[in-house]
């Protein structure tokens, strides 16, 4: 390998390999703050990440009308809200594995462009059917990226900077359905549930020019693949973000391809790992997609107006923001396992308390932020421990399937919960029931074994 020319560069290699440190990528990235141009990959990626907060959210918000639209009962409004997770989770689980082996960039592109096409048809779906199918659509495009991006942002971060650019990530969630809660709230007083969908496309719209032209392409898949055309990008990004290249014995695995789901599983710490990961994700998503499905369709019909239901939804988002926020800012001092194991018990709390709680606005609305701030600062942190157990060859196969196996959860739980409210079962036993789950994945998350860089 050629090392960059210039007493700027060798001033810069000598610096790297102080106290004998690799001059690999990854030690010059650790070596250092973290750059503009690193905090922009985490910014864009971010940006990314609030169309998966509205996306999910936006069929919440448009439950109450699109039912009275339709006259759907309880299951069939359950299957709407769960066709776009269906997509999500095979996303997830089929996408990933491509954007190991074509590439993240390219991969990010193509799903940004579906979940654009898709929200805007959603606005013209003249049945459930469509509407279904839309969704469906939709959810594919969302899943695949939030592995790939997920991976972007940590190969992009360094070590001790890492946990709070997957909180600030993952807070593009809890903060896109907030402002779309917001903005939806205002819009459903004079308008129909189709503008809901209209504002998302547009949004999806708008940024999609913005990840053509300035989102990188991982410099650890550019570093493996031996396609034409990679060395010429390997070496803008190895300008744009001021690093010297590696000697050829210090690349990750050079000669050998992308992983495959079976390198999830190999050896037994990983396939360990894998599992109680898994299970983590699982039982999270079955509580946490109930809690953000139904609680703002529940509201309306313990006698809320639709606005006032759409505005608890924004609230829980809001205490979201806040609690990846703090998990992100904690994860750089605390293991992110058991900060992540004690906001699973503490959701559990808020939860129970929201079920038995009276209709009145303003506990509503505290009970409602309290239980977005521990569930999604669990989510956050389930995040941030995935892409460290996995190398660069199979990390977005693992983070994928990982993420892949919780949207099972999270399609079941809307429907599962439109069983029960069909059946007659009060409120508050089932929001008990979805706090099952939690208590387990409090446990499993705590023996995940972490890499030494979380410790």
């Amino acid at each position: 390998m050629i090392l960059r020319k210039g007493n700027k560069d060798c001033n810069r290699m000598s610096e790297v390999s102080e106290g004998n440190d690799a001059a690999s990528v990854r030690a010059q990235l650790n070596s250092r703050k973290m750059s503009l141009a690193q905090w922009e990959v985490v910014l864009l990626c971010t940006a990314i990440n609030m169309l998966d907060g509205y996306d999910v959210l936006v069929m919440s918000f448009a439950a109450a009308p699109v039912a009275a639209d339709w006259q759907l009962d309880s299951p069939s409004l359950g299957l709407l809200l769960s066709a776009g997770l269906v997509g999500m989770a095979l996303g997830a689980i089929v996408l990933g594995s491509l954007a190991d082996t074509l590439g993240r960039k390219r991969l990010v592109h193509v799903c940004l462009t579906t979940v654009t096409i898709g929200m805007i048809l959603s606005a013209f779906a003249q049945s459930q059917l469509q509407l279904l199918a839309l969704r469906f659509v939709t959810g594919i495009g969302i899943g695949g990226m939030l592995a790939t991006l997920t991976a972007l942002v940590s190969e992009y971060s360094n070590d001790k900077r890492r946990g709070i650019c997957m909180g600030l990530l993952q807070s593009g969630y809890p903060l896109g359905a907030l402002l779309g809660g917001i903005i939806a709230a205002q819009i459903i007083q004079f308008a129909d549930w189709r503008s809901l969908f209209l504002f998302g496309g547009a949004l999806s719209a708008l940024l999609l020019p913005f990840i053509v032209i300035r989102l990188p392409e991982s410099l650890d898949f550019v570093s493996r693949s031996r396609n034409s055309g990679t060395h010429e990008m390997k070496e803008r990004l190895l300008e744009r973000f001021d690093l010297s290249e590696p000697p050829a014995s210090m690349v990750e695995d050079l000669d050998q391809g992308a992983g495959s789901w079976r390198s999830c599983f190999a050896p037994s710490e990983v396939r360990i790992n894998t599992l109680l990961l898994w299970s983590c994700y699982l039982a999270l998503m079955f509580s946490f997609y109930f809690v953000v499905s139904w609680t703002p369709k529940l509201l309306v019909d313990a006698g809320l107006s639709t606005s006032q239901g759409i505005s608890a939804g924004a609230i829980l988002q809001a205490g979201g923001l806040i609690g990846a926020l703090v998990i992100g800012l904690l994860g750089s001092r605390y293991e992110v396992n058991k900060l992540a194991s004690l906001f699973f018990m503490a959701s559990v709390v808020m939860i129970l308390t929201y079920g038995w709680a009276d209709a009145e606005l303003t506990t509503l609305m505290i009970l409602s932020a309290m239980m977005g701030f521990f569930l999604i600062g669990a989510m956050i942190g389930l995040y941030t421990i995935g892409p460290a157990l996995y190398d660069s060859k199979s990390r977005v196969t693992g983070v994928g399937l990982a993420i892949g196996v919780g949207r099972l959860g999270a399609i079941a739980a809307p429907f599962a919960g439109g069983l029960m409210l069909e059946a007659g079962v009060e409120v508050s036993l089932i929001y008990a029931v979805f706090t099952a789950p939690l208590i387990l994945a409090a446990f499993a998350v705590r023996s995940i074994s972490l890499p030494m860089s979380f410790r």
